[in-house]
Parts: structure tokens; C-alpha cells; sequence
């Protein structure tokens, strides 16, 4: 990192109203002291770990897996290359045989990155299938972003994606958004809250060339 160094964040913003996954904890924030009244502010708030931008770590489906603060920081810190996905759908192994990979950690900037800002949940987000993700393991990738809040498909019932991940130490960075980053190398700070037992956290990821 040097002075000249260019950086993009790529997390959502966390507030009242955004955009959240289907049954999960909606933000909720409220003010305890005001400057007015009090001479200072504090306010606290209702979010759920998996909140926007964030990481899943293996406890999130591996039964005595990982929890987010036993994971290494290295592991959220590097190289990292960010990859365009054309197919409208889903990233699968056709999509993925025509990429050459210059990192272990690799974003995926997909037709989500033009409605990750939206408020409302839309079913029809483009997500990484099982044999992509299997492929993606078999090729030595370790640290795996997609700019939706979730990275497998709405109609799972067995999240095999996120256990075929996470069970092979692969970290999952999800509700990136990509929509002003051009595909290629960068490097990347996208660190967690060191919150003992969780499954998740939020994060602010940047990154910068």
C-alpha cells in the first residue's frame, strides 16, 4: 500500500430499511443519548451478523466448524481478483473453465451487482451452483465474494453450496457490490468483527490497486 493507492469500497451500507434476506433480523436503530440532552450521542442497534456485507464462516452450517474469530486475518487480507460472470442464471463450470485464475481469493461480479442497492429481496439473483463450487475448490480457491446476500440459490433446502464450501475451509464474502469495479487484480481488506461464536460478520471491504 502506498499514497498513490486507489481504493473502492464495495460494502453496502448498513441502515434502517435495507435490503435483507428473507426472514432474517431487520436492522433497527435507536438513539440512547443525544448531544441536545445529553452533550454526546450513543445509539445502539438490532442487526443480525449476517447484516449486508459480510463473511460466513465454516460454524455457519459445519457443526464444531470454525467460528468467525477463531479464522486467521491474513485469511480476509491479499490479492484478490474480481471475475465477470456473463450467464444471467447461475456461475457454473462453463462459465468458469474459460477463466484463468491469478488469485486464491476470487470475487464474482455478476448481473446482482445492478440490484444489490434495491431495498426489496429479488428471488432471481444469479448464484454459484454445486459443481461450480466444487470446480472453484478443485482449482485451489480458498476466499470466494458474490454481490448478492447469498451465494446459493433461493430454492436450496440442503445448502450444499455454502457445506461443499465451508467444510473445505473456503471463506464466503457475501452482499459485495461490483457494479463500478472492472474485472481484475486488486488487493483486498475485508476483515470481521472479532465476535467469539459467531458464524458471521459484518465487514468493510475494500479494495485498492
Amino acid at each position: 500500500m502506498n499514497q498513490n493507492s486507489e481504493f473502492y469500497d464495495i460494502s453496502l451500507n448498513i441502515e434502517e430499511g435495507m435490503l435483507s434476506f428473507p426472514g432474517d433480523t431487520i436492522p433497527e436503530f435507536n438513539k440512547i443519548k443525544e448531544i441536545e440532552v445529553d452533550n454526546y450521542n450513543l445509539s445502539n442497534m438490532m442487526v443480525s451478523v449476517h447484516v449486508g456485507t459480510h463473511v460466513d464462516a465454516p460454524s455457519h452450517f459445519i457443526k464444531n466448524g470454525k467460528t468467525i474469530n477463531e479464522l486467521l486475518p491474513e485469511r480476509f487480507l491479499g490479492e484478490v481478483q474480481v471475475v465477470e460472470i456473463k450467464d444471467d442464471k447461475e456461475i457454473s463450470i462453463k462459465e468458469l473453465e474459460n477463466v484463468e485464475f491469478h488469485s486464491d481469493k476470487i470475487l464474482f461480479k455478476t448481473q446482482n451487482s445492478n440490484m444489490i442497492s434495491d431495498k426489496n429481496f429479488n428471488n432471481d439473483f444469479v448464484y454459484l451452483n454445486q459443481k461450480g463450487a466444487k470446480y472453484l475448490i478443485e482449482s485451489g480457491i480458498n476466499f470466494i465474494g458474490i454481490d448478492y446476500l447469498t451465494i446459493e440459490s433461493i430454492d436450496t433446502q440442503e445448502f450444499n453450496v455454502h457445506k461443499l464450501l465451508l467444510e473445505n475451509n473456503v471463506i464466503v464474502l457475501e452482499g459485495i457490490n461490483l457494479k463500478e469495479i472492472p474485472p481484475g487484480n486488486y488487493k483486498m481488506i475485508a476483515l470481521p468483527l472479532k465476535i467469539k461464536g459467531a458464524e458471521a460478520s459484518p465487514v468493510r471491504a475494500l479494495l485498492y490497486r
